[in-house]
């Protein structure tokens, strides 16, 4: 039987979050002793970094925010069966104190997403983050993934990779 994973965009985008730490932490960028480019060290969270339009007060270089935007439908994958495909829009937000770093930085996030690392690939399981195993039948893809520089008056520099993270599931129907 297939259970539903209630709270699911809960643990993808924990599952996201966690992914992509665990990549910049493999490429030192979370060793203050070892940083490319002898960045600052990256510290993250999972909430945005701007309020009403303007940096929060946490904001400063090394800074990477894993933001989950809306979800869209779930759509079905098979003509009459219980595979469906809900599409995640991740926004990873990323502050450093130069372009260059900046840059490298988004680069790095970017080449996790696209597996480009033999430690990272391209689809993994959702993870339950209440019993920290894999959920039975839940796979996430990373699509459509781009990095940008936003328009900005901001005196940090900041970039952004935006990525779908398309969750593959058994519908679960009563």
């Amino acid at each position: 039987m297939v259970d539903f994973l209630r709270h699911a965009s809960r643990h993808v985008h924990a599952t996201v979050a966690k992914h992509v730490k665990a990549g910049l932490t493999e490429l030192d960028w979370t060793d203050p002793a070892n940083t490319p480019l002898g960045a600052p060290a990256v510290r993250f969270q999972t909430t945005t970094a701007l309020q009403g339009g303007k940096l929060g007060s946490g904001v400063g270089a090394g800074l990477v925010s894993i933001v989950l935007g809306n979800e869209l439908m779930p759509d079905p994958e098979e003509l009459g069966g219980p595979l469906f495909r809900q599409d995640y829009p991740f926004f990873i937000d990323l502050f450093m104190e130069t372009d260059g770093e900046a840059t490298a930085l988004a680069c790095d996030i970017r080449d996790i997403l696209l597996g480009r690392f033999e430690f990272a690939g391209r689809t993994l399981p959702v993870v339950d983050q209440v019993t920290s195993t894999p959920v039975p039948g839940w796979l996430i893809e990373f699509e459509d993934v781009e990095r940008m520089s936003p328009d900005h008056t901001f005196s940090i520099q900041w970039q952004v990779v935006k990525v779908t993270a398309s969750t593959y599931y058994n519908e679960v129907v009563y």
